[in-house]
């Protein structure tokens, strides 16, 4: 059967498929220029690889459809007498609310319009959303199957929900705790702190569950295009990691402004709520649909997967940095951090706004009974720890280290705002040295005089008395023996 791919009224090409829904040919492109960015060659819209642009649509919409393994879908395919979640999506014509792109069979081109059928303007049934959600009732091959939730992907559960207009994502969470909802909306409230763009999440309780509600990032006229589509066909680095460097070049050729400052205040937020799964359709960029300009990065959104989710108390007290995982760039939290080139946001990032963010969590986590006293004083304790860890980093980064002829060190380190709002260095002149190497024992307690001197580019002596003075003001002690010991941050 052949179909005829859209935006809004724009025809771009013709494809076949299959009886098993397997795109087999693309038979025209009519429109190379609004191609979707997914299709793209080299980060260039291009017609020429008819192959490859089969093959990239296939994966297109493949990230269009519910995924298999989402809670009930099984159960809503049986129940609807359909095969496949492609069989699915095309009852809605694969419609969405995050682009506008969409497909109609050949002998119903004329017949069908975007205005009539898109769900920015239009009303749409909420049966599927309400049974991937909940456990309400059977729907059957009469049920309308006219919605969103059919080109929706993730794991969690969710629905699109409309209220006085306004299109909203609802999304549950997981386990006997459900936090995933209540850390979307710590990491709203940081990112507002921090002036960091984000979509702003809020908490509903129904029946003792938790949800997150939030505003649809796009409207009829803007898409999102994720990350994933932007980087690739770019070679990954050993065959799994994303290249920071090659994704900004990348950017900065489509011409996506302010992209590598933006894309950095997403992996700082990251680092302080400890995200372990900023994956590449959790990062998007935004475009006029029409004119095709791009507008930037998109806002923080899909956190859920953070704060040490289905940890106990005791486990999150015991995990260090070392062992949070993350995601696209690198495998671990602090890998991660250091890999990237921090220190360009340095100047905007003010940590004072976040002093009193423990008091708000605390607030925030003291109602909600699914989570144990327990584990709310580890989580707020632990946000605190690692706002100031994060700290610590972005001025390990940020500093310039010269050895000179005469041991001595020199530290050049960015301004950071103070609770009265005067600007002040991070890092006091007479103590640089000390900080400096106080900031490498954060990181590896275990690091001998060797190493540090090795590190941070100066002499043994100087870090002797380095150490001296740590120990001296009751910030460091040592524990165990010279040779097999460490150090103990007080």
């Amino acid at each position: 059967m052949e179909y005829l791919l859209y935006k809004k009224n724009i025809p771009i090409l013709q494809f076949e498929e299959d009886d098993a829904h397997y795109i087999t040919a693309i038979k025209k492109v009519i429109n190379v220029f609004h191609l979707p960015p997914h299709l793209f060659t080299d980060g260039k819209p291009s017609a020429e690889n008819e192959y490859g642009l089969c093959q990239k649509l296939e994966d297109f919409f493949n990230h269009r459809i519910i995924p298999f393994y989402r809670k009930s879908f099984k159960e809503i395919l049986l129940e609807l007498e359909i095969h496949s979640g492609e069989e699915l999506a095309k009852k809605s014509f694969y419609l969405s609310l995050s682009d506008q792109y969409w497909v109609c069979p050949l002998d119903q081109i004329g017949k069908i319009w975007w205005e009539d059928i898109n769900f920015f303007t239009n009303e749409y049934d909420s049966a599927i959303g309400l049974r991937l959600m909940s456990a309400s009732g059977a729907l059957n091959k009469n049920s309308s199957s006219y919605s969103p939730d059919t080109t929706t992907g993730g794991e969690l559960p969710k629905r699109w929900i409309r209220r006085d207009g306004v299109n909203y994502l609802e999304k549950a969470g997981t386990g006997t705790e459900q936090q995933e909802p209540l850390n979307e909306v710590l990491a709203s409230e940081i990112c507002r702190r921090l002036k960091i763009a984000y979509v702003p999440y809020t908490l509903e309780i129904r029946d003792e569950n938790y949800y997150s509600i939030c505003p649809d990032i796009v409207d009829q006229n803007t898409e999102m295009v994720p990350l994933d589509s932007i980087y690739q066909d770019i070679p990954l680095e050993d065959g799994v990691k994303y290249d920071f460097y090659k994704l900004v070049e990348r950017c900065n050729a489509l011409g996506i402004p302010n992209a590598e400052e933006d894309l950095l205040k997403i992996f700082l937020m990251d680092y302080i709520i400890a995200n372990v799964d900023r994956h590449t359709y959790n990062i998007s960029f935004l475009r006029n649909c029409e004119t095709l300009e791009w507008i930037g990065v998109a806002p923080v959104y899909d956190s859920g997967k953070s704060m040490f989710l289905n940890k106990l108390d005791f486990e999150i007290e015991a995990t260090s940095s070392f062992g949070i995982g993350a995601k696209p760039f690198e495998e671990t939290q602090v890998a991660q951090f250091k890999s990237l080139p921090m220190e360009k946001i340095a100047h905007l990032v003010d940590f004072s706004s976040l002093k009193d963010i423990s008091a708000w969590y605390r607030n925030f986590l003291r109602p909600l009974r699914r989570i144990s006293e327990g584990k709310k004083a580890a989580l707020v304790k632990t946000l605190d720890e690692r706002i100031e860890e994060t700290r610590i980093l972005m001025v390990e980064k940020c500093s310039v280290y010269k050895n000179m002829a005469d041991g001595s060190l020199i530290v050049s380190a960015p301004d950071f705002i103070s609770d009265s709002g005067e600007k002040k260095s991070a890092v006091p002149k007479k103590n640089r040295t000390e900080e400096a190497v106080f900031t490498a024992l954060v990181q590896d307690p275990t690091q001998t005089k060797e190493m540090l001197s090795q590190r941070l580019g100066i002499s043994r002596a100087t870090v002797t008395r380095a150490l001296q003075r740590l120990c001296a003001e009751g910030r460091i002690r040592r524990v165990g023996s010279n040779k097999k010991g460490s150090w103990e941050i007080v």
